[in-house]
């Protein structure tokens, strides 16, 4: 794997890891840095002095894996810094909606990334994450992540994974990247990460995103529920607990915070809820695209499409079409094209299937982000943040301003999450 944009002194680095109070407002001055086309692997010597933030998603992780497993990591993160009792995601509760939500700050239907896999009808043209060249493409990803934040307000920013962050969003990506590839070992994520953190001031990395799927990958293959999940879920621990030792001993490391999260949880898909769309009802024409344990149904026509629902729910027994007007106010889904103008939403943790479609997984997720089984994790700890605080649930599209405070960026506009949840827990940065 070669990295794509990076500095030859980067370059060398990766060949050696292959061998005052809680209502303080952000720091940055009103006449800021501005480099609207990225920062070029530089910092502004007018941040030098600002905080690292490092954003860590172990993809799939539910809380209750902290109580059932041996997390001595994630509990002392816990006591050094604040802890949610979960990460609320969006819907649908699938890693690439929820993590560019978790990085911009906006709900699937401002960002544009509204699935893993999804039909654009605007574009006329399909998203579909295990293409490589769409997670690549700028022109999906819309809003304005963290790391471009930080790179147009004179801020490094490197990404080892975390989606969007291959793409050019507005004409930038992070100062250094690597092309997604699953294969490369997750000690050498981490070693990278605490490489960047080493650089010279100059050159140092403000915002790092570090990416894991081991918890998430194990999920849907074992369930949540096997006890095999033990071995995914404390090899991250120890994953968590190197970069912590790493960040310890570093002569900056009191200007170093981590953000520790999952995207969502992880549930079991009960197989007396789990339906396939009915024969009976005329598809033709219709462009379905499973979107988790739900299905988009796009017809292009308003009656087509109150014509198709009433049928659907004349047949159904454990699922329910929407109009997607009609779609609960709290999925922020109402103005989401993407998601079909009819979409089939399975009871509980039921699954709609297609006819002839594959069995279920053994864990899934994509449901109602309210189900405490689709809440992720969340921990945060350094500068700016007080010792010992619990708060409740936050949503996922809160961590955008919580990060760029920390780092005393100027969010960008339009943001719909807010900083107002983690008040209780921020203090001024020493």
């Amino acid at each position: 794997m070669s990295p794509r944009r990076t500095t030859a002194a980067l370059g060398s680095i990766w060949l050696a890891v292959v061998a005052a109070c809680a209502a303080a407002e952000p720091v940055r001055p009103a006449s800021g840095p501005s480099t609207p086309a990225g920062t070029g692997g530089t910092n502004d010597p007018s941040v030098y002095d600002r905080p690292h933030v490092v954003l860590v998603s172990f993809d799939g992780f539910h809380p209750a894996y902290l109580d059932r497993f041996e997390t001595p990591n994630f509990a002392s993160l816990a006591e050094r810094g604040m802890a949610a009792e979960g990460l609320v995601p969006v819907f649908p509760s699938l890693t690439f909606p929820s993590h560019y939500s978790i990085a911009t700050g906006l709900y699937p239907g401002a960002h544009g990334i509204a699935g893993n896999r999804f039909w654009d009808p605007v574009r006329n043209d399909e998203f579909n994450y295990r293409d490589p060249e769409d997670p690549r493409d700028g022109s999906w990803w819309l809003g304005e992540p963290i790391w471009v934040t930080a790179e147009e307000q004179g801020m490094v920013a490197a990404a080892f994974f975390f989606p969007g962050t291959e793409a050019a969003i507005g004409g930038i990506r992070p100062s250094h990247y690597f092309p997604y590839d699953g294969s490369v070992p997750n000690r050498m994520r981490v070693a990278q990460t605490l490489d960047w953190l080493a650089l010279p001031p100059e050159r140092r990395p403000h915002v790092i995103t570090l990416y894991f799927s081991l918890v998430d990958s194990n999920g849907h293959r074992l369930g949540p529920d096997h006890p095999g999940m033990r071995d995914s879920v404390e090899t991250a621990d120890g994953l968590l607990g190197d970069l912590m030792a790493g960040v310890d001993a570093l002569p900056h490391a009191d200007r170093v915070a981590l953000v520790v999260l999952s995207d969502h949880g992880m549930a079991t898909p009960d197989p007396d809820l789990t339906e396939t769309l009915p024969e009976s009802v005329d598809l033709t024409d219709v462009r379905a695209v499973p979107a988790g344990p739900s299905i988009s149904l796009h017809t292009g026509d308003d009656a087509r499409s109150r014509a198709l629902r009433d049928a659907l729910n004349a047949e159904l027994t454990h699922a329910r079409a929407w109009l997607r007007e009609e779609l609960p106010e709290h999925l922020h889904a109402r103005d989401n094209a993407s998601l079909g103008e009819v979409m089939v939403i399975p009871d509980g943790a039921g699954m709609v299937q297609l006819p002839g479609g594959r069995a279920p997984p053994a864990g899934m997720h994509g449901w109602d982000p309210r189900l405490p089984s689709m809440h992720g994790i969340f921990f945060a700890v350094g500068p700016g943040i007080a010792e010992g605080v619990v708060l409740p649930p936050v949503e996922a599209v809160d961590v955008y301003p919580l990060i760029a405070h920390l780092l005393g960026l100027t969010p960008a506009d339009g943001v719909a999450g807010s900083l107002e949840p983690f008040r209780p827990a921020l203090r001024a940065a020493p």
